[in-house]
């Protein structure tokens, strides 16, 4: 069903607010009258709900797990919402033009609330490699009811910024904001500090590491999985098999007969065509700040 509605997403991204209305109402989604969703935006879900009088500018992006737009909301011009997890906006929102929001945890706007233009709000933060000790970050983000956040300010992940505030432009969210508050850049607060030091606390020995990245992974597969505390193999039978190899600081996957090596220390993994391989890099590059480029057998 879910290629049926990314098929129906496609089509619609030529088609004006009436037709495309008519199809998502087939696909099982709740869409509200008078919404408006016009030709050359591209809203898919797989669970979707778009109040009335909701409108939809051109040129938006959205590909969320689920989607929940409250009545009389406005997503401007060129917003982009993606993710695996949800993304839900109360009544009379408003996303200015431009506003990037990444929801790989829930991220979730209450009732008048909105972004001003070219705000980023973003649930995760990684990139540089856990195993050298640099930070990652996943939590879902709250704004609750009668916030407005004005241009160009950053959300990180974990904030929650209580009812009745209001971001000024260029702040950077970070934590929880107390209701009732007014939030604006101090240049006097600006701070630098130790990121050697943050490392040597932060970095854990590889084995850790290695079982954190195959368990969480093979958890986000929602798959059974065999492995025993302290073995350095997990399987999923009859599919495929992650070994850890410490010593190396890499790790392997073995899948009908093929052999994939990542080598976390050097950043390289085999090149193959698997599905499970493709989604294990994309996995741990976002998850575990993990690039590894292609080395060709």
């Amino acid at each position: 069903m879910s290629m049926v509605k990314k098929i129906v997403a496609f089509f619609c991204f030529f088609l004006p607010s009436a037709p495309t209305r008519f199809l998502y109402r087939l696909c099982g989604f709740h869409i509200g009258k008078k919404a408006k969703i016009p030709p050359f935006s591209y809203i898919y879900a797989d669970e979707m709900t778009i109040g009335n009088d909701v409108c939809i500018k051109k040129l938006v992006y959205i590909n969320v797990h689920v989607l929940v737009v409250g009545a009389n909301t406005i997503i401007s011009y060129g917003n982009q919402i993606k993710g695996d997890a949800s993304f839900s906006c109360g009544d009379n929102c408003f996303l200015g033009i431009h506003c990037l929001i990444h929801c790989a945890e829930d991220i979730t706007l209450g009732f008048y609330s909105g972004l001003g233009p070219r705000c980023t709000v973003y649930s995760h933060g990684s990139f540089l490699p856990v195993t050298m000790g640099y930070p990652a970050k996943f939590a879902p983000i709250v704004i609750e009811d009668y916030v407005w956040i004005a241009m160009e300010v950053t959300v990180m992940p974990g904030a929650h910024i209580e009812r009745n505030c209001i971001i000024k432009p260029g702040v950077v969210i970070q934590g929880r904001i107390k209701a009732d508050s007014i939030v604006q850049l101090d240049a006097s607060q600006y701070g630098v500090y130790d990121l050697g030091r943050l490392q040597k606390i932060s970095k854990r020995d590889i084995p850790y590491w290695h079982h954190q990245i195959i368990s969480s992974f093979l958890r986000s597969q929602a798959t059974a999985i065999q492995h025993e505390g302290g073995a350095a193999s997990y399987s999923v039978p009859g599919r495929y098999t992650f070994i850890s190899h410490p010593e190396t600081n890499s790790i392997e996957l073995l899948i009908a007969g093929e052999r994939i090596v990542y080598d976390l220390e050097r950043f390289y993994a085999d090149s193959s065509r698997r599905r499970i391989h493709k989604e294990f890099l994309s996995f741990i590059r976002l998850h575990y700040g993990l690039t590894l480029r292609t080395r060709e057998k």
